[in-house]
């Protein structure tokens, strides 16, 4: 038994399976959001914030967009039109305040929603109209960090926010002092507390269609090569899976195991400890391809390259069309002997897993509509005891389970369900079939709508996922 099957199987097996599995999910959707990231960036569209996991957020940095530095928390009172005004402000150690005031001598301006301010933890976007004086003092008085941000900045940073979201981040200078800086149009990098998926969010997928960047501000072709671009990515990754599986252990060669007496393989002279080599015009590697092979040449001479200790030996031989039941057509037993791949094999090996990984989804659901086969569906928690399974058998079970799953992953985004990627192409498809585009608010409600049944189909599969293991 192997180390990790060791481990698996002790008393703190679930300790090691449970961040395995995490490891193996968030590097697949890692991958995923890559892919919807870098289309978006190349075609200018703004991504918001660029996630792994869900909320709640432990840990998130802001880069890139227009920052304002000449910004600071407000302790003291200030003079807005000859009315002193207390403003509570963060703590700076929580990098991230979340509402902004800003002065720009006729008023005060709001950078978050205030319907929406005190249960959110991000800033929202900067409304265009003054704030009351008492209004921000009741932020303040509901505890949400306020940000005085002086006149001299006012006027540029709402002309610059006007559709765009902003950020404060707060900081202690060198010299103890309390400061901030609005940073606008940046994007949060963030690690989530649910490592059970992520996201991409752009400006204009759920409000400010019109705003600068907006996804929905962009040629349905742009669009359409931003939602392909993730589950592009996770075909991209599944051969890389499949070759690392591949290099760390796989199939080298067949050997017989045994021959039968008086069947063709004894007749041409093979010999237990024999190393296939080719069979006819057919390099042997696995005793599938013995079987191909074999059953290509069926009732027919073929020459059958084997090594035997040092040496080189072409036998022929003639395949039975009707074997006896369980010889074969040779009438040899086979074994397989495992070690690292050559890279020369392990890639187009991987190549033709992925293929056939990609196959794999279509033909389950076929049979599935068919009736020969039960559709079987995991949830998180099934997922989570499958990698288990994988790691017990070696760590290259591991990366082909990975494989299959990037594939899967990336062939069910494209399902045309609302909230999918292939969802939201239908609509890219209908409006350059047609010239016509669905209205980007009622296509968000659209979409919403799909993965609320989506989430509720998952909770469903889980609590089966449950009681299946608590039954077993």
């Amino acid at each position: 038994m192997n180390p990790l099957a060791a481990l698996l199987n002790s008393e703190a097996g679930l300790l090691v399976t449970l961040p395995l599995a995490l490891i193996v999910l968030s590097v697949i959707v890692f991958f995923h959001e890559v892919g919807h990231f870098y289309a978006a960036r190349k075609f200018g569209v703004h991504v918001k914030e660029f996630a792994i996991g869900f909320p709640p957020r432990l840990k998130s940095v802001l880069r890139g967009g227009n920052a304002y530095d000449a910004v600071r928390l407000t302790r003291d009172p200030i003079n807005v039109d000859g009315r002193l005004v207390r403003f509570w402000s963060g703590d700076p150690t929580s990098n991230l305040a979340r509402a902004v005031v800003v002065l720009d001598g006729s008023g005060a301006y709001l950078s978050a929603d205030a319907a929406h301010a005190a249960a959110s933890s991000a800033a929202g976007l900067v409304v265009a109209e003054p704030l009351s004086i008492e209004d921000a003092t009741a932020l303040a008085d509901m505890a949400i960090p306020v940000v005085a941000v002086g006149r001299d900045d006012a006027s540029a940073m709402l002309a610059d926010a006007a559709g765009r979201e902003a950020f404060i981040e707060t900081y202690r200078d060198a010299d103890g002092q309390d400061q901030a800086r609005v940073r606008i149009g940046a994007t949060r990098y963030a690690l989530n507390a649910l490592p059970l998926g992520g996201y991409v969010r752009m400006t204009g997928e759920s409000g400010e269609f019109d705003a600068p960047g907006s996804f929905t501000t962009r040629p349905a072709w742009q669009r359409g090569v931003i939602l392909l671009a993730g589950p592009l990515m996770n075909v991209l990754l599944t051969p890389l899976f499949f070759l690392v599986a591949a290099m760390i252990a796989d199939v080298t060669g067949s050997i017989v195991a045994g021959v039968v007496p008086d069947s063709p393989a004894a007749q041409a002279g093979l010999r237990a400890g024999d190393q296939l080599l080719r069979i006819g015009e057919r390099d042997i590697v696995s005793p599938v391809d013995v079987r191909d092979a074999v059953l290509a040449h069926a009732g027919r001479e073929v020459t059958v390259l084997v090594k035997r200790q040092e040496t080189e030996l072409a036998l022929v031989a003639v395949p039975r069309l009707s074997p006896p039941p369980g010889q074969g057509s040779l009438g040899i037993q086979l074994r397989a002997t495992v070690g690292p791949a050559p890279i020369h094999v392990a890639v187009p090996r991987a190549f033709q897993r992925t293929w056939d990984a990609l196959l794999l989804l279509p033909r389950v659901i076929g049979e599935a509509i068919a009736g020969t086969q039960p559709l079987e569906l995991a949830g998180p928690v099934g997922i989570v005891q499958t990698v288990g399974v994988a790691a017990q058998q070696g760590p290259e079970i591991v990366f082909i389970l990975a494989a299959f799953l990037t594939a899967q992953i990336g062939l069910l985004n494209l399902a045309p369900w609302p909230g999918l990627d292939g969802g939201r192409l239908i609509f890219v498809v209908v409006e350059l079939l047609t010239g016509r585009r669905v209205p980007p608010r009622r296509e968000a409600a659209f979409h919403f709508v799909g993965i609320m049944v989506l989430l509720t189909l998952v909770l469903f599969i889980t609590v089966g996922d449950v009681q299946r293991i608590a039954g077993a």
